[in-house]
């Protein structure tokens, strides 16, 4: 089972205080998201209502002379737009589409009307304005007039930031002493926790681990959350237990049909049948594909079992080497000294599963033959508290840049037509961290070529 590192329990803390400090801090943006709606619609009309006041002002100064339209503007006609900003203020009279007076770049709206002014944002001489129009009727006249009031937006914007201002900061310093408060607050009450992790983190084994939490080193308040973890590592292990029996029921059931298909085709090829060359190949095709089988089943098999594997017995390692030989002779032929085992006098016990290490052993031998060139050497030796079982070739070896993948599953450093199924390295992998041993690859240095499959191992002490 994986553990958790101290340093991470931090992102606890910090969780729970995002937890305490989220709700507020949402409040105080709805808080301010409708404070500036309604300070935004607040100033929006009262400038409206302003420009609507320098509109009626003009609009009341407009009066026909001689058949002529006149308007006096007087300098403080425009006095209500005058703000501290001191905003650009245009105005307009058109009779029609005739401008009497004012600015030409004020145009005239479809929408005006002579109840009420109407409001139009826009561009003049490149400022954004806020624009006021209404329309007036003059008996005689055959065209409406229509009198425009615009005024630039410094002043608004300046209002809403001077109100945006004075919203934020009392929210603000709320959440920000609510987030100084939780914090040593979380730190306090959480520090049982360290010594929680502290316990999972001490635990020795390489492996899955399936032993519950101890509950009383946590706070009262998370011991739920930890007896359901302690229900789910229950059963994880019986699912686990369950993967081992069905590996083990599966071995039988896959291995022995495989085994009679295999043995049926031999005796097919050792009949005295006269057969063809074509039927011969195919026959040798069939048994290559059962023999391949056989071991992509056996690959398989061993990968199940060493996911779940949790290691604590004793094994030889120095039998478990002959026992690998042994195997690797009677499934192919090879020549004297292809092969070759070295082993110290006295027996070497390490901690590991003696069957799992001769499977381990045999992998790299087999992918030392398919990989590399003979002779191929196994040797066993001692190392202080250690042992280690190295497997090497005398083939080219592999490209530096290739040997961190070689452990990974399906991974072929050759082609596709590569034979083996890219699953040997990997169990081995596996396999050694299941047992609490260390597996690696090189190449053979200066002018020994090859690669060296090394795994350490822990000496078992049977006192």
């Amino acid at each position: 089972m994986s553990l958790a590192r101290p340093a991470r329990s931090h992102s606890l803390v910090t969780r729970l205080l995002i937890a305490q400090v989220a709700p507020l801090a949402l409040f105080a943006v709805v808080v301010l998201a409708v404070g500036a709606w309604t300070a935004q619609r607040v100033v929006a009309n009262n400038a409206d209502r302003l420009l609507a006041g320098a509109l009626q002002t003009i609009r009341e100064t407009v009066s026909v002379a001689e058949g002529r339209i006149t308007v006096d503007v007087a300098p403080w006609a425009l006095a209500l737009l005058d703000g501290p900003e001191r905003d650009a203020v245009f105005y307009s009279v058109r009779e029609g589409d005739r401008l009497v007076t004012g600015y030409a770049e004020l145009p005239n709206l479809l929408e005006a009307r002579t109840e009420e002014p109407v409001f139009a944002d826009l561009s003049v001489r490149g400022v954004s304005v806020r624009m006021a129009q209404q329309t007036l009727i003059i008996p005689g006249r055959d065209a409406p007039i229509r009198v425009s009031v615009a005024q630039s937006l410094d002043s608004r914007r300046a209002s809403l930031r001077e109100l945006y201002r004075s919203m934020l900061l009392l929210p603000g310093l709320l959440v920000v002493l609510a987030a100084l408060l939780i914090w040593p607050a979380l730190q306090w009450g959480l520090n049982s926790l360290k010594r929680l992790i502290d316990d999972l983190t001490r635990r020795p084994s390489p492996s899955a681990d399936f032993a519950p939490a101890n509950v009383d080193l946590a706070p009262r308040e998370l011991w739920p959350v930890l007896n359901a973890f302690n229900h789910l590592l229950a059963r994880l292990e019986a699912s686990t237990s369950g993967i081992q029996r069905f590996a083990a029921d599966a071995s039988h059931q896959l291995r022995t049909p495989l085994s009679v298909l295999s043995a049926n085709l031999d005796l097919l090829a050792g009949s005295s049948r006269p057969w063809t060359a074509q039927e011969r190949r195919l026959i040798a095709d069939s048994r290559d594909a059962v023999g391949g089988m056989t071991r992509l089943v056996g690959q398989l098999l061993s990968t199940a079992r060493a996911d779940g594997a949790r290691i604590d017995t004793a094994a030889d390692l120095g039998r478990a080497a002959r026992r690998a030989c042994q195997a690797a002779r009677d499934r192919r032929a090879f020549a004297d000294g292809a092969l070759r085992l070295r082993l110290p006098a006295e027996p070497v016990i390490v901690l590991g599963a003696e069957d799992l290490i001769t499977e381990q052993i045999l992998n790299l031998i087999d992918n030392a033959f398919h990989h590399g060139a003979p002779p191929v050497v196994v040797h066993v030796r001692m190392t202080g508290r250690q042992a280690a079982v190295c497997v090497w070739d005398h083939g080219p070896g592999v490209d530096e840049a290739v040997l961190p993948h070689l452990t990974d599953r399906f991974f072929r450093a050759g082609s596709s037509q590569t034979p083996g199924s890219g699953l040997g390295l990997a169990i081995v992998h596996t396999l050694s961290e299941a047992q609490g041993a260390k597996f690696k690859l090189c190449n053979r240095g200066g002018a020994r070529t090859g690669l060296v499959g090394e795994i350490v191992f822990q000496l078992r002490n049977m006192g």
